[in-house]
């Protein structure tokens, strides 16, 4: 649904949960790709407001709820050739082509086409609609719309074929075997997750491999899940609009069958390296006021050495910290200032942040 109040169209954001549209006021239903909405066999159609929950086209009434299209609303990518990530990368949007000219983007992914990595999403949360996101159940296939060619990423992230990778850069079957198992695995960790979207159609657009890192199964169902329930939770808490980005850093070494450390890759020719950490930055858009969360994607280890403690940690100062984030098995995560993360990681983009945002 948009409004076209201004020289472009806008997505509408509810209010509480609700639309409110005056008498006679118009708004546009979009059904996007070779999708149309049912009523009308268009993709593109112009609906106004009577009164209550009915809706006027052309000379025809209907109501509200009866404006569906005739299929799930995915989402498609745009390449913007626009460079980030400190040149490493370019832009690819991620969201609806309402026209020829124009699209609307949800996800903004800043991706290393070279080497078969996303360095950075970003997205934006709602917090005063946080408590009326749909609750949707559908978790489909991703997209590998946008992906470098040469990475297979459906094939990358099956558990037989990560084993495979892992004995071939470790020397061992055995080596692998410690980390690839029923147990152990690498799944598609979601940098721009959907719960953080309102609508069952934007959620889906977070369904593309350009939007995900290799991260493990237990980091990304253990303390990574508790972190996005946490910015989500303080969003609401404000009742603000957060620009929420979220990236990977380094590649994570894992000793091979000589001891020797070796950087691990999901695909031939170092693509789709697996992150050694994968890092997060809340900033709200009213204050300026910000925070950044790192979390090492090693579970196999009981400390964290000095090379690893990108920042000093503030989470406890400034109520963001949790008994949990210090299991390593689950993820180990810390806080730092927003600009002293930015000093050791350059791929992060420039944010104008003005203090630290507290939980």
């Amino acid at each position: 649904m948009l409004t076209n109040h201004s020289s472009k169209y806008e997505l509408i954001v509810p209010e509480h949960g609700q639309i409110h549209l005056k008498s006679g006021e118009g708004i546009t239903f979009v059904c996007p790709d070779k999708n149309y909405l049912v009523l009308t066999n268009s993709n593109f159609t112009y609906a106004t407001c009577i009164q209550g929950t009915n809706l006027k086209i052309f000379r025809s009434t209907y109501n509200f709820d009866s404006f569906l299209c005739s299929k799930s609303i995915r989402g498609s990518v745009q390449k913007t050739k626009e460079r980030c990530g400190n040149r490493n990368g370019e832009i690819i949007n991620i969201g609806y082509k309402v026209t020829k000219r124009y699209f609307k983007p949800l996800i903004s992914v800043c991706y290393d086409e070279k080497n078969g990595k996303t360095l950075y999403s970003q997205h934006v949360i709602h917090g005063e609609e946080v408590a009326y996101t749909s609750k949707f159940k559908e978790r489909p296939g991703f997209s590998t719309d946008g992906l470098a060619k040469d990475v297979s990423a459906n094939l990358a992230y099956k558990r037989a074929y990560q084993k495979s990778t892992f004995s071939s850069l470790l020397g061992s079957s055995r080596e692998a075997e410690q980390y690839i198992n029923t147990k152990s695995y690498l799944s598609r960790g979601h940098l721009s997750p959907d719960a953080d979207f309102l609508f069952a159609s934007s959620q889906l657009t977070s369904y593309f491999y350009i939007n995900t890192c290799p991260q493990w199964q237990s980091i990304n169902g253990g303390n990574w899940v508790r972190l996005e329930s946490a910015v989500r939770r303080v969003a609401d808490k404000y009742q603000s609009t957060f620009l929420i980005v979220t990236g990977t850093h380094d590649v994570l070494e894992l000793p091979d069958v000589n001891d020797n450390p070796t950087e691990m890759y999901l695909v031939s020719k170092h693509k789709l390296p697996v992150p050694k950490f994968v890092w997060k930055i809340m900033l709200d858009e009213d204050s300026g006021k910000g925070i950044a969360f790192v979390s090492l994607n090693n579970p196999f280890v009981e400390e964290i050495t000095e090379d690893e403690q990108l920042c000093s940690d503030i989470c406890e100062k400034y109520g963001w910290g949790s008994k949990y984030y210090s299991d390593f098995s689950k993820g180990y995560i810390y806080c730092c200032e927003v600009n002293e993360l930015r000093e050791t990681i350059d791929t992060i983009p420039t944010l104008n942040v003005n203090g630290i945002l507290r939980a």
